[in-house]
C-alpha cells in the first residue's frame, strides 16, 4: 500500500494492489498522520475480506444493470426486417425501474446480493408509500424483484461475475399479491372524457403545437378504447402496420375496422400481433390519415408522443383523475392505462352477450385474465342484474 497526493484533489489518497488489481481510496484528509491511520484501517479491512474469499473488484448492481439495459435497448431497436423483441414503452419501463432502485441497491456489489439482502430490501419497500401516501403494493414490489432477478441472471450468464442467483423473496401469506383491476371509466365517465377531449382539441386561438398535441391525444383515446390497446402496444404502431378492413357482426352487418399489427406483451420473437380497431377508433385513424404530413414516412410511429402528461391533465380537467375504490375504500388514480380496462368493461357491459373468449381474442389476452382482472362488475350491480323476477303481491299465499 502507498499514499499519494494528486494534483486534482486536496486530500491524500491511498493505493493498494490486491487480488491482481489496483484499488484506490481517498482518506478524506490532507494531514499525513491521519491519512496513514485511515489507509491502514482500509488495508486491514481489505485483507480480512480477501481472506474470507470475497471478490473485492466485483462490479456494483448499477454497473451490471447499465449493461443489462444496453442489451435490452438493442432488443428495442428494429432490425432490418422491422422487427423488435421489446417495445419502446417496455424498454422505458425498465429504465424507470432501474432509476427507482438505484438509491436502494445501486452501490451494492453484485456478489453481495444474497437472499437475506433481498428480504431486507423487500421490507424496506413495504415501508415506502406511493404518490397518494398509500403503502407500496406487493405487486409493485414483485416487479422490483423481477427486474433485480433479470439483472442477476444477466450477471451470471452473460457477464459471468457471479456463479449463483439467490432465491427471490416469497410473495405468500401476508405478502401475497391481492389482484385488483386497474381503475377504469364507466360509460358516462368515458363519454365525459371523450367529449372534453374533443372540445379542448377544437378550442380556438391555440398555438399550432398545442392544437396538434390535443388532437393527437383525442385520437389516442378513441383508438386505445376502440382496440383495447395496452399503452406499449399503441406506442409501437407504425403507419405501415395499419390496414383498412371490415368485420361482420352476428347480425350479418358489415362494420368498418382497422387492422393494426402491434408489438404486444405476448409477442414472440419480435412477431407482431393482430389488433382490430373498431367503433370511434376506426374514424379516428381515418382522420389522422387525412391530416398526415407529407413528410411522414411509413416507418414513423402513429403516436410519436407518449401523451402521459396530456392524459393526466385531461383527467384532472374532467374531475376523473382520482378514483375511490369501493372495495378497499382507498383513493387511486387513473392514467393512460385506464383506457384498456375501460374498453373491455364497455364491451362486457354493452355487448350483446359477448363471450369472454371473443373479448379475450380481441383484446389479446386470455379468458382467465378477463374474468379475474378486467371484469370489475360490482357485487351490488351484479345482484341487481340477477334480480329479474317480479315480486309477488302481499296477499299471495301460494
Amino acid at each position: 500500500m502507498r499514499l499519494e497526493k494528486r494534483a486534482t484533489s486536496r486530500f491524500i489518497h491511498a493505493r493498494a494492489f490486491i487480488q491482481g488489481k489496483l484499488l484506490r481510496k481517498t482518506t478524506g484528509t490532507a494531514n499525513l498522520r491521519e491519512a496513514k491511520r485511515v489507509a491502514t484501517e482500509w488495508w486491514q479491512d481489505l485483507s480480512v475480506r480477501a481472506r474470507r474469499g470475497e471478490i473485492l473488484h466485483a462490479p456494483t448492481f448499477t454497473d451490471c444493470a447499465t449493461k443489462y439495459l444496453a442489451r435490452r435497448k438493442d432488443d428495442a431497436t428494429p432490425n432490418a426486417a422491422g422487427q423488435q423483441l421489446l417495445s419502446t414503452g417496455q424498454y422505458r419501463n425498465l429504465r424507470q425501474k432501474e432509476a427507482l432502485l438505484r438509491p436502494l441497491i445501486g452501490s451494492q456489489p453484485i456478489t453481495e446480493i444474497d437472499e437475506e439482502f433481498l428480504r431486507r430490501l423487500h421490507t424496506t419497500r413495504e415501508g415506502a408509500t406511493n404518490k397518494l401516501g398509500a403503502p407500496i403494493a406487493q405487486s409493485t414490489i414483485k416487479k422490483d424483484i423481477i427486474f433485480i432477478h433479470s439483472v442477476l441472471v444477466f450477471a451470471r450468464d452473460t457477464l459471468r461475475v457471479i456463479s449463483v442467483v439467490p432465491k427471490m423473496p416469497s410473495f405468500t401469506g401476508d405478502k401475497a399479491i391481492v389482484k385488483s383491476g386497474r381503475p377504469y371509466l364507466t360509460e358516462q365517465e368515458y363519454k365525459k372524457l371523450h367529449h372534453l377531449a374533443r372540445k379542448q382539441a377544437g378550442e380556438p386561438n391555440l398555438n399550432p403545437r398545442t392544437q396538434r398535441q390535443r388532437r393527437s391525444l383525442y385520437y389516442f383515446i378513441l383508438i386505445a378504447v376502440g382496440g383495447a390497446f395496452r399503452v406499449d402496444e399503441l406506442e409501437s404502431v407504425r403507419w405501415m402496420d395499419c390496414h383498412d378492413t371490415q368485420v361482420v357482426n352476428p347480425h350479418g352487418e358489415t362494420e368498418e375496422a382497422v387492422l393494426m399489427y402491434v408489438l404486444g406483451k405476448h409477442s414472440k420473437g419480435g412477431k407482431r400481433e393482430k389488433a382490430y380497431v373498431m367503433f370511434g377508433g376506426a374514424w379516428a385513424y381515418h382522420q389522422m390519415k387525412a391530416e398526415r404530413f407529407a413528410t411522414e414516412k411509413e416507418t414513423d410511429l402513429l403516436f410519436p408522443e407518449s401523451h402521459r402528461e396530456g392524459m393526466k391533465r385531461l383527467l384532472k380537467d374532467a374531475g376523473l383523475y382520482q378514483y375511490h375504490d369501493p372495495e378497499t375504500g382507498a383513493m387511486r388514480t387513473r392514467d393512460r392505462k385506464s383506457l384498456r380496462p375501460t374498453a373491455i368493461t364497455l364491451r362486457l357491459d354493452k355487448g350483446d352477450n359477448v363471450s369472454y373468449r371473443a373479448i379475450a381474442k380481441w383484446a389479446r389476452t386470455s379468458p382467465i385474465m378477463i374474468e379475474e382482472f378486467y371484469d370489475q362488475l360490482h357485487p351490488a350491480k351484479a345482484a341487481g342484474e340477477v334480480a329479474t323476477f317480479r315480486k309477488r303481491p302481499a296477499h299471495d299465499d301460494e
